[in-house]
């Protein structure tokens, strides 16, 4: 499992009202560390623009979602590495193994929370269990140090600023607490087939643009239906997890949801969105394995 990341910094590609513009250079033209700044951001936008409406968003190569060993105790899914693009545009890759250990995410829940996230057969293959998705999103981390001048309200001359600045992706898992009738929200693609009317392609294009961001105090995308309130809406869905429990259906309130290591935790892959181009030359056979583990 890799390290845990540097404290992160504000990536200007998530905020509003990102412009295409280009420093313009000229012979003696001061520069400052904004105008590099500004530079890295025109180029990392336009790249992203287009890839986020050529190619759309989802797991581009691996990033599969592997269930616990059979007997773990502390039930740690791993996810391999890969590369996705996330809904700004941004690439994500993961370059070596990752692992979310459930038990101790379980342990570090509120009881609450757990039962909001419970769901029986046959909303779920397990008699019992609590249902959290895993998503993947990118962040900026700072790495190594570096002096520089103080910004804002200081005087000093031995500040340090990060020397480099990271794509780090960040996993996280979050409980489904939706409740009730129905099944638990999942991606839905509204893009045509490749065998739909012209007019229907026509009509999708004309109304697919989006810059990204909503705009206003809360800056980011627009919400889809598998996404949950307070976390980040540019991820991207990997894999959905039911982890087995023991809960009476008539238990009182504030009883505890407890792990139950008899059974296996199941992992599904299979509802992700993903990248698919057709013809696209790959010269070695994928590897094979279930969508659906165990």
């Amino acid at each position: 499992m890799a390290s845990a990341p540097a404290p992160t910094v504000p990536d200007p590609l998530a905020a509003a009202g990102l412009r295409a513009e280009r420093v313009n250079y000229a012979t003696g033209v001061l520069l400052q560390a904004e105008d590099f700044q500004d530079e890295q951001t025109y180029h990392r936008g336009r790249l992203a623009m287009a890839l986020r409406h050529l190619v759309g968003f989802g797991t581009i190569a691996g990033l599969r979602v592997r269930a616990p060993a059979e007997k773990d105790a502390q039930l740690e899914i791993h996810v391999d590495p890969g590369l996705a693009l996330d809904r700004l545009g941004r690439l994500i890759q993961i370059d070596e193994p990752y692992c979310l250990r459930l038990a101790r995410w379980f342990a570090a829940q509120d009881t609450a929370l757990l039962r909001s996230a419970i769901q029986r057969k046959p909303r779920t293959p397990l008699d019992v269990a609590v249902v959290a998705d895993v998503f993947l999103s990118a962040a900026d981390c700072g790495r190594g140090k570096t002096p520089s001048f103080a910004s804002g309200p200081f005087d000093a001359l031995d500040a340090l600023v990060p020397a480099r600045l990271a794509e780090q992706p960040q996993l996280t898992l979050v409980p489904r607490a939706e409740g009730g009738p129905g099944d638990i929200p999942s991606p839905a693609n509204f893009w045509p087939a490749p065998n739909a009317k012209a007019e229907d392609k026509l009509a999708a294009v004309l109304g697919a643009f989006d810059t990204g961001v909503a705009g206003g105090a809360n800056d980011g995308p627009q919400p889809l239906q598998e996404h949950v309130e307070g976390n980040d809406l540019s991820a991207v869905l990997l894999a959905r997890v039911a982890i087995p429990v023991t809960l009476a259906a008539d238990a009182p309130t504030g009883t505890r949801p407890v792990l139950d290591l008899t059974k296996r935790t199941r992992v599904d892959n299979g509802l992700r969105p993903f990248i698919y181009l057709p013809g696209k030359w790959l010269g070695l056979a994928p590897a094979a394995a279930p969508l659906v583990e165990p």
